[in-house]
């Protein structure tokens, strides 16, 4: 990623003619680094903007588990709840960290209230405690799949005096951040180990049989998903 960024800021080191761009025979060597291009957005330019390539796209991030696991150590199923926080943070195909009063920061959430009528938010954290319905002798967790945000664009840069021996200088730039609800939450079971039994069930797990027959078990090391 970061040398297919480096290639289109080479391509971008670009001679203004009536209007239309067309690129110089710069060598890799004699153009600055993106972060070196980011630092100098309100601290030596002339004009420093972020366009948006178009609408911003909702994406998923990794799903992960939150919160603890539970051991239902009985013969019967339990109802068991989880109390968990999880926190959704931006990210950049730059790899900059993004604070208020930088200027390339301050641009891009200024270009996002105005592009999309919506705030830049850097960081969430959603909260919750779930219930999980846990068969007998079975661990239970909660996994949350978070929903982000995420916009493309270019940072436009003039320089009063030549920089890298450009005036003008285009940036590609991609941040990802948090949409500020639930995600997707749910809640998942799979069997015991002995190891597990030992552990959180005193050694051994209850044999009685249940007075309902069990739901079909996942293939080994499988586990069943449902919502929470």
């Amino acid at each position: 990623m970061r040398t297919s960024i480096r290639t289109a800021i080479l391509a971008a080191a670009l001679v203004p003619i009536c209007g239309i761009l067309i690129a110089s025979s710069a060598q890799a060597d004699d153009v600055p680094s993106p972060r070196e291009l980011l630092e100098q957005c309100d601290n030596g330019t002339s004009l420093c903007a972020f366009h948006p390539d178009g609408p911003e796209k909702e994406v998923k991030g990794e799903s992960h588990q939150v919160g603890t696991s539970v051991f239902n150590c009985t013969d019967i199923p339990q109802t068991m709840n989880v109390s968990w926080s999880d926190t959704d943070t931006e990210t950049n195909t730059i790899g900059v960290t993004m604070t208020a009063g930088v200027g390339f920061f301050d641009i891009f959430t200024a270009s996002i209230q105005t592009s999309f009528s919506h705030s830049w938010a850097k960081a969430h954290t959603e909260s919750q405690t779930t219930a999980i319905n846990v068969p007998a002798g079975r661990v239970g967790w909660i996994n949350r799949e978070p929903t982000l945000v995420e916009v493309s664009g270019r940072y436009e840069l003039h320089f009063r005096k030549r920089y890298y021996d450009h005036y003008y200088w285009y940036l590609p730039f991609t941040a990802t951040g948090p949409k500020g609800d639930a995600g997707s939450v749910t809640q998942r079971t799979r069997p015991m180990t002995p190891d597990e039994a030992n552990a959180h069930c005193g050694g051994t797990l209850s044999t009685a049989p249940p007075t309902t027959p069990p739901p079909t078990s996942p293939p080994a090391g499988g586990d069943d998903a449902r919502p929470a």
